[in-house]
């Protein structure tokens, strides 16, 4: 991260087709395991991510959300506590989008457009554009392999499978999938749930190809309406990154735009011949 530790978002064609092998569960049969055997598991699988306070890293993504097809490029910059960085860089010019993020409210600038969305909800933007509800810190735990900001187990609610697999309810109403790998517990997945039952998931993710103790590709499916693969890179952790970065000032004569608009718009849409929507 270069100057004031700005982001960029380069929104280019990705040669790599989207995931097609379905996000996987555990399955079989299983039986309890007690708390004082699941909560070393987990704070083993979870030391890496658990860790983090911020992070710069590029992505390539691709996928869906509904019939409308992503595809792009995407390096963002993050620190706990509800801050974000993303910049969308166009081939030449001026940038696509800006977006800054700081205590969960945004501001999400079209310097092309003179358009701007002005201290939005980060959920509500990041849900604009990728099709998911997410805070900043739940982006940054979902890429970083913790599913949840911070992961903890939820009473005795683990499971041991037959196959290898552990199971655990999080607080909060989360699901984590774990293997033990070369002798290291890792998280492989997980998922939402709904009032405690795992047949209400409201979403789900899968991780691979582990890279420094970070997973290389995040694949996250939500019913019909989502599924988006993150190819993750170029992981920096803990290094210190401006404040200035977090901040937008935008020009005065910047043009409101709706979230509906944003959505309408769809600047993570595929726009290569045979993208969009299906």
């Amino acid at each position: 991260m270069k100057g004031a530790g700005v982001v960029a978002v380069v929104l280019s064609v990705l040669t790599a087709a989207c995931a097609s092998v379905p996000v996987r569960t555990p399955e079989g049969p299983s039986r309890l395991l007690p708390a004082s055997d699941a909560a070393p598991i987990l704070a083993q699988a979870s030391s890496v991510c658990r860790g983090v306070r911020t992070l710069t890293v590029e992505i390539g993504l691709s996928g869906r959300v509904g019939s409308r097809k992503i595809r792009g490029r995407v390096l963002a910059g993050f620190e706990r506590s509800g801050s974000l960085r993303l910049e969308a860089p166009a081939p030449f010019g001026a940038p696509v989008f800006v977006l800054a993020a700081r205590a969960h409210r945004a501001t999400l600038w079209f310097p092309r457009d003179k358009r701007v969305v002005k201290d939005a909800a980060v959920a509500d933007v990041l849900e604009a554009l990728t099709g998911m509800p997410w805070q900043a810190d739940d982006l940054l735990a979902v890429l970083t392999g913790c599913v949840v900001s911070d992961p903890q187990i939820a009473a005795t609610e683990a499971r041991r499978f037959d196959s290898g697999w552990v199971t655990m309810i999080l607080q909060g109403g989360a699901e984590a999938f774990m293997r033990n790998e070369e002798r290291q517990w890792r998280i492989v997945g997980g998922r939402t749930i709904g009032g405690g039952d795992p047949r209400t998931a409201s979403w789900t993710v899968a991780y691979d190809v582990l890279t420094g103790g970070f997973p290389g590709r995040v694949r996250v499916s939500q019913s019909s309406t989502t599924d988006l693969t993150f190819r993750v890179s170029q992981f920096e952790a803990n290094v210190a990154i401006d404040p200035a970065a977090f901040t937008l000032v935008v020009p005065a004569d910047a043009q409101p735009m709706s979230l509906d608009e944003l959505r309408q718009m769809g600047p993570l849409a595929d726009r290569t011949p045979g993208g969009g929507s299906r």
